[in-house]
């Protein structure tokens, strides 16, 4: 079988990921900055994804399997390093911990075990506005010679408000100073099994958090959550 990849290939799918990616991040950030919180996860774990999946195939020497989903990080991250692109030691650990659990929220009946995690709101969303904007200017500056023709550029240049809103990167305000704002934390526990499913999203109190390189859990509930409730 030819596993040779061309130019055109990795061109053409590569941006074609980029566009769909994009699509999901706006998505994401205006469901996220309305407080919904499970679907705009949802949407910003397959953003992430789809951009590392185009930084893969842009730097693809032959065709590999790429459709890993983030349930499979460490498969991504191992082709990233085979392509000598793994931008993902960039990132927050924590932040992309929290996307790996949201792409099982998307799939019910697959959960084996309970979903428990918790993060500050405006601190999420500037992690992953932070985390679109490096993969952006990434790929701008190794595809494309620093110049881009993306949606997201041109978002930026027609000053999307969906984009705009609350964005410390755009709005040229110092990354810990936004991630140290008065902010709100959120919970999410979900368990599933054949005779029941439970879903539980808890909204906390404003609260001000130290940012020292990764966001800040939501620690005032914990697993014991779930200790009182039969099960039906």
């Amino acid at each position: 079988m030819d596993k040779s990849i061309t130019w055109a290939e990795k061109l053409n799918k590569g941006h074609a990921l980029v566009d769909l990616g994009y699509r999901d991040y706006i998505a994401a950030r205006l469901l996220l900055n309305n407080h919904l919180i499970i679907q705009g996860l949802t949407l910003a774990s397959t953003s992430v994804e789809k951009y590392l999946k185009a930084i893969i195939v842009f730097n693809l020497q032959k065709k590999e399997k790429y459709d890993y989903h983030l349930n499979r990080f460490e498969s991504l991250k191992k082709l990233l390093q085979k392509v000598n692109n793994d931008i993902t030691e960039e990132f927050d650990p924590v932040f992309l911990d929290i996307l790996q659990n949201a792409f099982r929220i998307r799939y019910y009946d697959r959960i084996k075990a309970p979903i428990f995690m918790g993060f500050h709101i405006n601190q999420l969303i500037g992690e992953l506005d932070y985390t679109i904007d490096f993969m952006e200017k990434y790929v701008s500056n190794t595809q494309n010679n620093g110049k881009s023709m993306s949606k997201y550029s041109r978002a930026i240049k027609n000053n999307d408000s969906h984009l705009y809103e609350n964005n410390y990167i755009l709005r040229n305000e110092n990354k810990k100073d936004f991630m140290e704002k008065t902010d709100i934390g959120f919970s999410i526990y979900i368990r599933t099994a054949s005779e029941f499913h439970e879903e539980k999203v808890v909204k906390g109190g404003k609260t001000q958090n130290k940012y020292e390189g990764q966001i800040s859990k939501f620690t005032d509930f914990n697993e014991t959550i779930f200790l009182n409730n039969k099960s039906r």
